[in-house]
């Protein structure tokens, strides 16, 4: 039987890196960008469908919701699941208890600007404000992370947080602390001419995306050295500048 454990990081804050190191270990694999909190959406949506009002089997249909996990990853080698997603927003933070009541999360982040930083700077977009707010929206990739992130906080929720400038300058030491955290043997890592990310030996395809967003540095790992200002214009940094989460 799998065990089921849950990230949840802001996007550019080294989920892919991660990732690669953590995928060394045959027993252990942090996911890709999860599919199962749509998943389980759409499943609790149709709980108030037509269909199975006319003919409540509610227990069949609880049996899906129950073994999603299990079922999804069934062809999975590895014997600990990291799975990563927008895991801590209050409906998918429900659904998710509805299947393990005391799950265990790993925060990873870094500061909400470095992170808009990040996604301009590989994705040089043609109106950066646009973008910014797209991102930084309800449903956007950094604004929605960040909402899981502070609501795992708000609840009390077990969960371990690993800053972005840590990984990079001591990996091994951060990853060390997740497999405390998580009370897993620990395995001897490299971290030096690694492997690009894969996990269940499938890779991301970012030929459907605007940019090579997984792409990263497999023959060292070091601190990429820019300026914020240098990305984003000043409006932005002034209307996103209070949202990190120790001001929370």
């Amino acid at each position: 039987m799998k065990a089921y454990y849950f990230l949840s990081g802001l996007p550019r804050s080294g989920n892919t890196l991660l990732g690669s190191i953590i995928n060394q270990n045959p027993k252990l694999s942090l996911t890709s960008n999860t599919i199962l909190t749509d998943v389980l959406y759409q499943l609790h949506l149709l709980e108030d469908c037509e269909i199975l009002k006319n003919f409540p089997d509610i227990k069949s249909f609880k049996n899906i919701t129950k073994n999603v996990f299990n079922n999804y990853y069934n062809d999975w080698k590895a014997n600990y699941i990291i799975d990563r997603g927008v895991w801590g927003t209050p409906k998918n933070l429900h659904l998710l208890q509805s299947i393990i009541k005391k799950p265990k999360f790993i925060i990873l982040y870094r500061p909400v600007l470095e992170c808009l930083a990040s996604f301009i700077k590989i994705e040089k977009p043609i109106n950066i404000e646009s973008k910014c707010n797209e991102l930084m929206g309800g449903n956007g990739m950094i604004g929605k992370s960040l909402w899981s992130i502070k609501n795992i906080i708000k609840e009390n929720q077990d969960h371990i947080i690993i800053n972005y400038l840590d990984l990079v300058k001591n990996p091994l030491k951060q990853i060390n602390n997740i497999y405390s955290f998580l009370k897993i043997d620990s395995f001897n890592h490299t971290i030096k001419n690694f492997s690009e990310f894969s996990a269940n030996n499938i890779k991301y395809d970012d030929s459907v995306l605007d940019a090579p967003l997984h792409k990263i540095r497999t023959n060292k790992i070091e601190l990429n050295k820019y300026k914020i200002e240098d990305c984003l214009p000043k409006n932005i940094i002034k209307q996103y500048s209070n949202l990190d989460i120790w001001k929370f």
